[in-house]
């Protein structure tokens, strides 16, 4: 959990909004329990990927079953606290089905 606290207070916000939130989850971390888990129903990590080809002119959508609309890849970080594994795990489980143009 260290690791993610100093990853949050190294990031340098790009808008008002960011810095908001950057100081939301910095005050939060301190009060919650089992953040990396969804046992926290209020608070708890989650990890995604942005995935672009080389020539950034496509994009991987997924569609979530329960949200019912196309997003990009992720999950929750159920425990592990390297959440750069938790977004190549959560890409790597995709099952792609369709390829549109």
């Amino acid at each position: 959990m260290k690791e993610i606290i100093e990853e949050i207070q190294a990031y340098k916000p790009f808008t008002q909004q960011e810095a908001n939130d950057q100081k939301l989850f910095l005050e939060q971390i301190q009060f919650q329990k089992n953040l990396l888990t969804r046992e926290n129903s209020d608070y708890h990590f989650s990890s995604s990927a942005w995935v672009v080809n080389p020539t950034y002119d496509k994009v991987l959508m997924v569609y979530h079953n329960i949200y019912q609309s196309y997003s990009w890849t992720g999950g929750h970080a159920d425990g592990c606290n390297n959440l750069l594994l938790v977004a190549q795990k959560e890409l790597e489980d995709c099952k792609i089905t369709n390829i549109g143009t």
